[in-house]
């Protein structure tokens, strides 16, 4: 059986970390480049925060997992810790022009449309399963954070954008998987939103 004595268990402290995490780092993230003596140190610190708050989302729902250490908390924050993650990454690769607008566009748009399919099934006593490729969509998600946040610290050579076909095809990918399981959702779920209560 599930474990629900501690709100506050291991797998959510990692949860929390992670919203904590991002939020310094979008603060390291955004020092001017003006700032020509802290600025790229501060950018290089924020990097590996953003990388060590996605690695978080996998050890907390494993952790959850083997530990049985779900709770109604770790429910609720997980998915919003994730989505805080992925759209404050997101949104600074895109003002930094390296993710292009439209990939940020489908991504939030889609997290707001799931998100919204959610709430309805919620109301109605019913859940949306996370679907295999929903957690495809989450991994090449990261992946493109990863490699964004590498081109931007110039750990990656910044022409990786323009001239390696690799960048195209997990920015493709991502995009693919994003839209799809959009739509997998709704279409698996007509239910929810097509017949009246």
């Amino acid at each position: 059986r599930e474990v629900r004595r501690s709100a506050m268990n291991l797998a959510n402290r990692l949860t929390v970390s992670r919203i904590l995490m991002t939020v310094v780092f979008v603060v390291l993230l955004c020092v001017p480049e003006g700032f020509a003596k802290w600025q790229p140190r501060a950018w290089e610190a924020g990097y590996v925060l953003a990388v060590a708050a996605g690695v978080t989302d996998f050890i907390d729902g494993y952790v959850a997992r083997k530990y049985r250490m779900i709770t109604d908390f770790g429910s609720l924050m997980d998915p919003l810790a994730d989505k805080i993650l992925v759209v404050a990454g997101y949104v600074i690769l895109t003002t930094r022009a390296i993710v292009p607008a439209p990939v940020t566009i489908l991504i939030l748009s889609r997290e707001f449309a799931v998100q919204g399919l959610r709430e309805i099934a919620s109301k109605k006593g019913k859940s949306v399963k996370v679907s295999y490729l929903g957690k495809v969509k989450t991994m090449v998600q990261m992946l493109v954070l990863m490699m964004g946040g590498a081109m931007l610290v110039d750990w990656l050579p910044r022409l990786l954008w323009g001239q390696l076909w690799i960048w195209h095809v997990v920015l493709g990918a991502t995009v693919f998987v994003t839209g799809y399981t959009g739509i997998e959702y709704y279409a698996k779920n007509t239910e929810l939103y097509l017949k009246s209560t």
